[in-house]
């Protein structure tokens, strides 16, 4: 954008998006005879260390700052209105609503934060990543696969049955409890020698 003192002429405008990509777009003026601007800038809250992009739609409305001559200027942003409206009517709910159907959602009135409507949900760290619940963390799914190590501090209860296959076997340090019958294809053997087959 260059800057000039005809800027200090600068006049709002409202249009819709006839071209776009990341970063910048085109705009056609319906109050200029339709006229169609040059490849204008997109004002974004950060974009330099930080960045932040959201490309526009063509046919979106925007709002746009022009210098006199209508050659230069700055989108300010896009602008709601009868054929395009806001995502949610209530005023404690900021949301995000995207074409595909997906949406984030928070309101602040219940504390809610939810994101619904995606196929699939990735998140990666360099070196590890903490889930941290007041009361509890549920995971509702049919299946769920762990591909490392894990190490439960506290206790552990199934309540659907367990299954354990693979690896090198099971070791169990401390005093186990069964309330029924144990079944084993093998021997079991304790610390003198007794094992279910032959007791000394």
């Amino acid at each position: 954008m260059t800057e000039t003192t005809e800027e200090f002429g600068a006049t709002l405008k409202f249009g819709t998006v006839s071209a776009s990509r990341p970063g910048f777009a085109r705009v056609r003026l319906p109050d200029l005879d339709n006229m169609r601007t040059m490849w204008l800038p997109i004002a974004y809250p950060k974009t330099q260390d930080d960045q932040a992009c959201w490309t526009y739609d063509i046919g979106e409305q925007v709002a746009v700052l022009l210098d006199v001559r209508g050659e230069d200027g700055v989108i300010l942003g896009a602008i709601y209105s009868s054929a395009d409206t806001p995502p949610v009517t209530d005023p404690n709910k900021f949301a995000m609503r995207f074409k595909d159907g997906a949406l984030l959602e928070y309101d602040r009135e219940a504390g809610v934060l939810a994101v619904t409507g995606v196929r699939r949900v990735e998140v990666e760290a360099s070196t590890e990543i903490l889930l941290k619940a007041g009361a509890k963390v549920t995971l509702d799914t049919a299946d769920a696969e762990l591909t490392g190590n894990l190490l439960v501090k506290g206790k552990m209860t199934g309540q659907g049955g367990l299954a354990v296959s693979g690896g090198a076997g099971a070791q169990i340090q401390g005093n186990m409890n069964i309330d029924g019958d144990v079944a084993a294809t093998g021997t079991i053997m304790d610390s003198g020698g007794n094992s279910n087959h032959h007791t000394h």
